[in-house]
């Protein structure tokens, strides 16, 4: 039988296993958790997003169906397709004056470029916040080159020398709906910036991959038009399009490896993704948004906001709750079961075994040799039953009181044990009585050696507590099945046998035998 230590040894094993089980557990409904809160901020990031462009979409139509309905202005882009360049010249002043208090108020709504192409898709007129129409670079080649070569509405975002943005390109036509000029409508960022902006947005920025810079934005940070990336080198940033972020030292928390390896990963995917970070007590959510660019396709430019998020810190302190709820129960738990199986160890043991001794007990020695019974009819083994009784513990108990009875019946249980086999058993069954249980014997005189064995090994003088004490043993023996075929008349030949052991003189043994 397993002993209340080992029990507790297996019991605190079988709890440290479902303690490292349940922090997995709490790990994982955590990230779950976590997970869906960063889902909910980029999609909230987003819906605002699509929200602003929805409505930049909606402006710039009816700003491209204003000039498709003035009438001198679609006369004048028809004479541009075949003129010569003095004539362009001239004509390019005369659409730009045209235009200009158009485009003053348009600048006053966000609208920062307003590009004109004709027919050959060659660049014509460009207005913009800081330039008049006269543009020494609009023959450029590398400026020239256009996307929507299809004669029809694009829309997108856009990275160029003259100006970044959301930017939207519609076809213009002539009276009998020929297709005369193309027109590009640039939306400014920092518009859709201060849209976007709430109280718990703590910057705002695009970021752009460096290999769609030019060279001159790749010498940007020299003039300060751009920086670099702060979330990953291979970006760079556009300075125009961010406020000053209110979090002191924010560059250095984002220049920490794992989140930058963390954030390369999930660029590659050109997807939208959210991330926690967690800096100097402030919670933050950085939300990447891939914006489609002018053909309608993701583009390596990202829309990053930083946001505060209070359910990342309520989310870790819940966390933390949970685990000491979680391990409080546990312990409770332990301490709840290891009560049960002390207690239940020491009923057993009061219960089973001789609280003097630590023998078995009357009850447990009838239940192990109704038990041995079985196997030996089973493998049809032998099995002897050892009655002894001691001669003289009377006198010994009366003379020297109970402590010493108590110890010399310690002393003869040790004796006893060591006498017999691991696979035997020994009890005490009354005051100075003992049962022995040889299992497996091939031959009766077996039985009578080991009785023989114990008689000597008693017989010696005892000290106990400088007390010399000399006792003896009877002894009777009854084997199975020869003499009996059940433990009850087992019991009472042996009983009987050591009786006769004591009419003929005590300390001797008494085998049954057969009339």
């Amino acid at each position: 039988m397993k002993t209340i230590k080992s029990k507790l040894l297996i019991n605190l094993f079988f709890f440290l296993l479902l303690g490292s089980s349940g922090i997995v557990i709490i790990d994982i409904i955590n990230l779950n958790r976590q997970n869906y809160s960063l889902n909910a901020q980029s999609k909230l990031i987003e819906t605002q997003y699509k929200n602003n462009y929805k409505n930049f979409k909606v402006m710039t139509h009816e700003f491209s169906l204003m000039f498709q309905n003035n009438k001198q202005l679609t006369d004048l882009l028809f004479e541009v397709n075949g003129a010569n360049t003095q004539e362009k010249e001239l004509l390019r002043k005369q659409i730009y004056t045209l235009l200009l208090k158009d485009f003053q108020r348009l600048q006053k709504i966000g609208i920062s470029q307003i590009h004109f192409y004709a027919k050959d898709n060659s660049s014509f007129l460009r207005m913009k916040h800081s330039e008049i129409y006269e543009d020494t670079n609009l023959t450029l080649k590398t400026d020239v080159i256009r996307t929507n070569t299809n004669q029809t509405i694009q829309e997108g975002y856009k990275i160029s020398k003259y100006a970044s943005g959301v930017k939207f390109s519609y076809p213009l036509f002539d009276k009998y709906h020929q297709y005369i000029s193309g027109i590009e409508i640039t939306y400014a960022t920092t518009s859709m910036m201060q849209n976007m902006l709430t109280e718990f947005t703590y910057d705002l920025h695009i970021l752009v991959a460096n290999h769609l810079l030019d060279e001159r934005h790749r010498q940007c940070e020299i003039n300060k038009k751009c920086e670099q990336g702060w979330e990953s080198p291979a970006y760079h940033i556009d300075s125009t399009t961010h406020k000053i972020v209110r979090i002191m030292n924010l560059y250095h928390t984002l220049k920490e490896p794992e989140l930058q390896k963390k954030i390369a990963k999930k660029l590659q995917a050109k997807s939208l993704f959210s991330l926690p970070v967690v800096h100097n007590y402030t919670d933050l959510v950085i939300t990447f948004l891939p914006l489609q660019n002018i053909s309608g396709e993701p583009s390596d430019i990202y829309l990053v906001a930083y946001t505060q998020s209070d359910y990342l810190s309520e989310l870790i302190l819940e966390n933390k709750y949970l685990l000491i709820l979680f391990f409080s129960f546990l312990l409770l738990t332990f301490i709840f079961i290891s009560y049960i199986l002390i207690s239940r160890d020491k009923f057993e043991q009061l219960a089973l075994y001789d609280n003097v001794t630590g023998l078995a007990n009357r009850s447990l020695f009838l239940i192990e040799l109704n038990n041995d019974l079985k196997k030996a009819t089973r493998y049809e083994h032998k099995l002897a039953l050892l009655f002894i009784d001691l001669d003289g513990f009377k006198a010994v108990n009366d003379t020297y009181g109970h402590q010493i009875g108590d110890e010399l019946l310690q002393y003869c249980a040790s004796s006893f044990s060591r006498d017999v086999r691991s696979s035997d058993m020994v009890a005490r069954i009354g005051g100075d009585e003992f049962v022995i249980i040889l299992n497996n014997i091939e031959q009766n005189d077996i039985s009578i050696s080991v009785a023989n064995k114990i008689i000597r090994n008693i017989s010696k003088k005892i000290y106990i507590h400088h007390h010399e004490i000399q006792i003896g043993a009877s002894i009777g023996v009854a084997i199975y099945p020869e003499h009996a075929h059940n433990e009850e008349n087992l019991i009472k030949l042996a009983d009987d046998m050591m009786y006769q052991s004591k009419k003929n003189g005590k300390n001797r043994v008494t085998i049954f035998e057969k009339l």
